[in-house]
């Protein structure tokens, strides 16, 4: 059931820096670009110019909605730490959102059921997706492996979206997926009871590390 909660939700787990405004589990406005190495120049002035133009307070906040991983290790950080520093100072909630599922749910009509999230080197993040309805859910825990054997665990696997995975999509028919605040917020306030936390001071990125890569046994 949709929440009807006022969220603010962030989006820094990788190229995509946004903010967004979520009312009673509409999305009223999104302020987001692709840039790379900029988050934490642009996250506060996104945040100013999404107040300005929707009219929000702080006050009017009932939770901060956060894309929490996988992803850049200094995206997730400083998208982290923007949140935190709005949720302590009127003692808000924060609501931490697997990227893996807001990714998800941009494919919600299609349903993919894998997704995988480009790492580091050669590295990708993979992960089985589930649904209920219109909303996914993990079907496993988030992995890593190397992309040349990335294959196999996807053999005869149609539906699989990806995130800058390019180089692995040229001879593949994987699902481009999108990464926005929006979904993160939506997600949210979907999910807000069963993911809400009051007290998020030792909340922290997940980074799906220490980095053990999956080998064929």
């Amino acid at each position: 059931m949709t929440s009807k909660k006022n969220i603010l939700s962030i989006e820094t787990s990788s190229n995509i820096c946004g903010v967004s405004f979520i009312s009673k589990g509409v999305c009223i406005e999104t302020i987001e670009e692709g840039s790379k190495k900029k988050h934490a120049e642009i996250l506060p002035d996104f945040y100013s110019k999404l107040k300005n133009i929707t009219g929000f307070i702080l006050d009017d906040i009932d939770a901060i909605a956060i894309s929490i991983g996988p992803g850049s290790f200094t995206g997730l950080r400083i998208g982290l730490s923007f949140a935190k520093g709005l949720a302590y100072s009127k003692d808000l909630p924060i609501i931490p959102i697997s990227t893996m599922m807001s990714l998800a749910y941009s494919l919600k009509d299609s349903r993919p059921y894998k997704g995988i999230i480009y790492s580091h080197a050669k590295r990708v993040f993979l992960q089985d997706i589930k649904w209920q309805k219109e909303i996914p859910y993990p079907g496993s825990d988030i992995e890593v492996y190397e992309w040349e054997e990335v294959f196999e665990y996807i053999n005869n696997v149609k539906n699989v979206f990806q995130l800058n995975c390019e180089v692995l999509n040229k001879e593949n028919s994987f699902i481009e997926a999108n990464l926005s605040s929006s979904y993160v917020g939506l997600l949210a306030s979907i999910n807000y009871n069963k993911l809400v936390i009051d007290k998020p001071y030792d909340l922290v990125p997940n980074y799906v590390s220490p980095f053990v890569v999956k080998k064929k046994k």
